[in-house]
């Protein structure tokens, strides 16, 4: 007997649990291409990660200070930390749509 799909079965397109291959860019770019794509891409959300912590920590500490200027500064640097963020998670489907379109 099988056993019954759960609700998280039907959400994760099969058993979340069981390693899928991973996607590689089309055509002829290479795993080098891939490596470098995604070692940037890694670093890119790293300092992202670190300006938001940072925007986070010149919010508080201008609030506590009673400092406008740094918790303004704070605040634009969390939201531009999330703007760059949600770009480079487009990254790929960029590529991949002018990959296609130049062929």
């Amino acid at each position: 007997m099988a056993p019954h799909p759960t609700p998280l079965t039907y959400l994760a397109d099969g058993d979340p649990l069981t390693p899928k291959t991973p996607k590689t860019l089309p055509g002829n770019l290479g795993t080098s291409t891939d490596t470098l794509i995604g070692w940037s891409l890694t670093g890119a959300l790293i300092a992202c990660l670190l300006g938001f912590i940072a925007g986070c920590a010149l919010i508080g500490v201008g609030h506590n200070t009673e400092r406008p200027d740094m918790a303004a500064r704070g605040k634009r640097s969390v939201l531009w930390s999330l703007v760059a963020a949600a770009g480079i998670g487009a990254v790929f489907g960029l590529v991949k749509a002018f990959f296609n379109l130049g062929q």
